[in-house]
């Protein structure tokens, strides 16, 4: 912001630290009784009126009418002040206040996933699933399943955010942020509190170019992501007895890892993603302790050498975007541990067919193996799929199935589809229509477990259209639905009655004039006229859609509507809300000022939006 002079942002005083307080914990309890309203303002009055300390230690003691738990945190928190106001002694304090949130943590696994989101840098938006994904391959999280796993993380997640250790962010409701003051807080602790006997070790997003040295001997948790450095700092011939290490968004060569990697024989979990690795060097396959390997995003990968199925006891295996064609035979058998593996790789074509057959063979074979995601282009790949109908495939993309109809009975058929098919991606096809529902589908079949659809760059689709089934029926847990470049489509009526659906994305729709109809002069579940529509959407998006007049019919309604983005719409003049019918819990409306002094609207709806409006030029 090339701010001129710098702000004294002082503490609040005692009426105002007393009004935060009482919004983050709540009237209920602190009116509980007389007593807890005593303690209340004892409590406040110890935290000096540092609003951080306000907000964090408010939500911890939310909901707590227990005597005993107040007198406690008036304890911690005169143990953590001191009398003299030091500067040099203010880190101590800020932290140790804050601390009593992470203190207060229900057990030490939710206290170790709130300290793994430190390994981030600075004011970095943190993927949920990337996070999640970290959680479990540290095995911080283990269900017996993997939806499970993440669902559990996920359930972490809003435990931190309730918490005030992190804050949702995401535009998507995808991704979480900490604060600057409490990454630095989560820090402290992973170092020992100041005692000089931190076993972390953490240089994230500082840059490529800053200096530093790492006591490799003594930490067992080091991140350097998102630094583009381009080598390692050195090992040294000192033990090392690091056990996770993150170097994802770097620009490392496999000819960096040869010199050092083999020295991390305690290493259990590897982030490479995101660098410059044009293969997998033997020395990394030394590394027989390693439960989780990261090697996505390098797209210049093409063979997994015969020695990496040295690595037995590896859990999770992520080789998606990578261009690996070559994979000697018996080598994903010997990995008897295999939990995890995601195959979606950046050139399916290059994958031959014996390839990808001998290799759903051998997934086959392994006894632990939870989730596979893959790929398959065209449908001479598309049906090896059949020959191994017991896997848990959880992430499929289909791509370039040259075919003029899809019908998704078919994909309904495979015996994976019902049980564990998570997310669906069908890219580059050049059909013309997508048929939903059959009559050769099994009866009461449904994608059970499918929260995730797209579809992408299918330059030929006129429509989606609607057998003999309803959306709710098929899609009875759909969460995000997402529509890319596909030009000819003119309406997406059919996902108003998609009972979970929370977003919707819909992207480069030239042909859309608007997305959804009521009436539309279809058989598209027009039995439903009458039902509420998107009773669960919060978040839709429409992006570079040239023709789009409106969002939907005035009687379609978003009872949960939170962010609404409309980028890029230059012939748009209306939205479907009335004064009787008002998106009640709309949060922010991002719209450019072109559209937004264009747009037709009835009496009392523009003072409605007024207070929420994000314009953008």
């Amino acid at each position: 912001m090339e701010v001129r002079k710098d702000l004294n942002v002082s503490c609040l005083h005692d009426d105002d630290s007393w009004q935060l307080f009482q919004d983050k914990v709540g009237h209920k309890t602190l009116f509980y009784s007389p007593r807890i309203e005593a303690l209340a303002r004892e409590l406040v009055k110890e935290m000096k009126g540092l609003p951080l300390a306000l907000i964090t230690v408010g939500k911890t003691m939310y909901g707590k009418t227990d005597m005993a738990e107040w007198e406690y945190a008036i304890q911690h928190m005169r143990r953590s002040c001191c009398d003299n106001n030091d500067p040099l002694d203010m880190e101590r304090i800020v932290f140790s206040q804050i601390k009593f949130s992470f203190d207060s943590l229900r057990n030490n696994t939710l206290r170790k996933c709130f300290l793994s989101c430190a390994l981030w840098p600075e004011d970095q938006h943190i993927d949920k699933v990337e996070l999640a994904r970290c959680w479990i391959g540290l095995g911080l999280v283990h269900e017996s399943d993997i939806q499970s796993s993440y669902t559990k993380s996920y359930s972490l997640m809003g435990d931190l955010t309730a918490a005030c250790l992190l804050d949702g962010c995401g535009e998507m409701y995808d991704s979480f942020k900490m604060h600057d003051v409490v990454r630095d807080m989560a820090l402290w602790i992973s170092c020992g509190c100041n005692e000089k006997n931190g076993k972390w070790f953490v240089r994230a997003g500082i840059g490529q170019h800053e200096t530093f040295s790492i006591p490799w001997s003594q930490v067992e948790s080091v991140s350097l992501m998102w630094n583009y450095a381009l080598k390692l700092p050195p090992v040294g011939s000192n033990p090392c007895h690091t056990r996770m290490l993150c170097l994802g968004n770097n620009k490392l060569h496999e000819s960096i890892l040869v010199e050092e990697i083999n020295k991390f024989t305690s290493l259990t979990y590897l982030d490479l993603r995101f660098n410059n690795l044009k293969g997998i060097p033997e020395e990394l396959c030394s590394l027989t302790n390693l439960e989780h390997l990261d090697l996505s995003h390098n797209i210049d990968i093409n063979e997994v050498p015969y020695c990496f199925g040295n690595l037995i006891k590896l859990k999770f295996l992520y080789l998606e975007w990578t261009s690996i064609q070559r994979i000697p035979e018996g080598v994903i058998s010997r990995l008897q541990s295999l939990q995890v593996i995601d195959f979606n790789t950046f050139y399916p074509r290059r994958v031959s067919k014996d390839l990808l057959s001998r290799m759903l063979l051998e997934l086959g074979t392994l006894p632990h193996l939870k989730a596979v995601g893959i790929i398959a282009m065209c449908f001479s790949q598309y049906k090896l799929l059949r020959e191994s109908e017991n896997l848990p495939i959880r992430s499929l993309t289909l791509r370039r199935l040259e075919t003029r109809a899809l019908y998704f009975s078919d994909i309904l058929s495979h015996d994976f589809a019902p049980r564990t098919l998570y997310e669906l991606l069908i890219d580059m096809c050049v059909m013309e229509e997508i048929m939903l529902g059959h009559e050769l589908a099994r009866p009461n079949c449904c994608f059970g477990t499918l929260n995730q659809l797209s579809f992408l760059d299918l330059s030929n689709l006129r429509g989606i259209t609607w057998m003999e089934t309803s959306p709710a029926s098929l899609f009875p847990r759909l969460t995000c639905l997402e529509v890319y470049s596909c030009g000819k489509l003119h309406q997406l009526s059919w996902a108003m009655h998609l009972p979970c659906l929370e977003q919707v994305v819909i992207y480069d729709c030239s042909s859309m004039r608007q997305a959804f109809m009521r009436r539309h002069g279809d058989n598209q579940c027009s039995v439903q006229d009458s039902s509420k529509t998107f009773p669960c959407l919060k978040y839709l998006k429409f992006l570079r859609c040239e023709s789009l007049v409106g969002i939907g019919d005035p009687d379609v309604t978003f009872p949960s509507l939170e962010r609404l983005v409309l980028h890029h719409c230059p012939e748009l003049n209306r939205l479907p809300f009335k004064t009787d019918n008002l998106p009640r819990k709309l949060q922010e409306l991002q719209i450019d000022v072109g559209s937004w002094e264009r747009l037709e609207l009835e009496e009392g709806v523009k003072p409605f939006l007024q207070p929420r409006l994000k314009l953008e030029k």
